[in-house]
């Protein structure tokens, strides 16, 4: 009986750890996305999309912040700017994506990005950070990099994004881990 106890707790450690990797696997490939779609937004109107954090970003009377800005301007109608003979050109454009509500959360009317962790994605426009802040340099950071992705698009137009799902489920499987050491050692004390 004790000997199926510890197997049953072996597989049970082990599903956790494979269920995390397949959920950071998810969350990689949904930034892929958005690097592809952000960059698509950026070649028809010729800017980043706001983040809403150095720059207030407000639809319909919401001010949107983060992934719920990012959402919101890559699934509505782009301006397209063009440049003919030196006179700008706006055209309406179609959408630059469409998500499926697994990637969506909405809290009352706002809608965000999620990882697929089920935790908000963080999106971070870092050209319109002040320059002489150097805690706003996209180059100076304190945090680890586990789940943090860094993209320039143009010659200087630089976003973040970033997923808390997957830093929180790597402190999960660290703490883990330390306490599971902790226990191994415990056993071994005289």
């Amino acid at each position: 009986m004790a000997i199926v106890g510890i197997l049953a707790s072996l597989v049970l450690l082990a599903m956790g750890t494979i269920q995390k990797q397949a959920k950071d696997k998810a969350t990689e490939a949904l930034v892929e996305r958005l690097n592809l779609h952000i960059s698509d937004y950026y070649r028809l109107s010729g800017k980043l999309p706001d983040d809403g954090n150095d720059t207030v970003f407000e639809r319909e009377g919401v001010r949107l912040k983060g992934s719920a800005a990012l959402y919101w301007q890559l699934t509505n109608p782009v301006t397209e700017k063009i440049v003919v003979a030196g006179e700008v050109i706006e055209n309406d454009r179609e959408p630059v994506a469409i998500f499926s509500s697994g990637n969506t959360m909405k809290e009352e009317s706002i809608v965000y990005l999620i990882d697929a962790h089920g935790e908000k994605l963080h999106y971070d426009n870092l050209s319109t950070q002040k320059r002489n802040d150097p805690e706003s340099d996209p180059g100076h950071s304190t945090e680890p990099d586990y789940g943090r992705w860094k993209y320039t698009v143009g010659f200087d137009s630089q976003y973040e994004l970033l997923s808390i799902g997957m830093r929180l489920a790597e402190e999960d499987e660290d703490s883990r881990k330390r306490k599971e050491a902790e226990e191994e050692d415990e056993k071994y004390d005289f």
